[in-house]
């Protein structure tokens, strides 16, 4: 059950503290009724009722619904970058760093928030080709910039030895990672929801991926 967002009275603009926890509630909110109803059936009205905030507070963040949208995948795919390019400055072993960062993909990719707004993007994108554009490049782009760079910092350090360029190797690790468990999720499976199972695919897909890096 979700926790009701409580907030102070106060008059004059609220402090940051109480605003991000609002900003919070909003994207809540947004995510839950735009994977409930779909993007095209969810109005800001209907958010700013079920969240029970004024119309205006919505506006005042994002100028429309297609905004507000592109901020829930944004905020959904947040912790991961966060922890991805954490593990770029603090790691001096890249293959360990690129390890820590498919595994936190991993996670994100079994979360039930991300196959649900994954599904509306595959249901929408046609009659709102915005959305996929901003997933691709808000998104997916930066996530495979992660990989790409962790994997060119692990060959750079005589880690990895496969003859296929970067961006190829990045393309052919996240399929092995989510391509399986994604698909399975979105056709109604529990893929790898249980973390016990995720953690031993992990490892599997993990040894497999090092067994063709390695390849001189």
């Amino acid at each position: 059950m979700r926790a009701k967002l409580t907030l102070p009275r106060r008059l004059g603009r609220p402090d940051a503290q109480t605003s991000a926890a609002l900003d919070r509630h909003i994207l809540g909110t947004a995510s839950r009724l735009f994977t409930e109803q779909g993007y095209a059936a969810t109005s800001i009205e209907r958010i700013a009722v079920v969240a029970k905030v004024g119309k205006q507070t919505i506006y005042r963040r994002y100028a429309t619904k297609e905004d507000l949208f592109n901020a829930v995948t944004t905020e959904l795919s947040g912790v991961l970058f966060n922890s991805s390019a954490l593990t770029m400055t603090s790691s001096p072993d890249p293959l360990a760093a690129l390890r820590e960062a498919c595994r936190a993909l991993l996670d994100l990719a079994s979360k039930p928030d991300t196959v649900a707004i994954y599904r509306v993007l595959i249901a929408e994108s046609k009659r709102f080709p915005a959305l996929a554009a901003h997933a691709l490049s808000g998104v997916s782009e930066p996530l495979h910039k992660i990989i790409i760079r962790l994997i060119g910092a692990a060959r750079q350090a005589g880690q990895i030895h496969c003859g296929c360029d970067d961006r190829t190797l990045s393309q052919a690790l996240i399929g092995l990672l989510t391509g399986w468990s994604l698909q399975q999720a979105l056709l109604g499976q529990e893929g790898l929801a249980d973390e016990a199972e995720r953690a031993a695919f992990f490892e599997s897909t993990w040894s497999l991926f090092l067994q063709g890096a390695l390849a001189r």
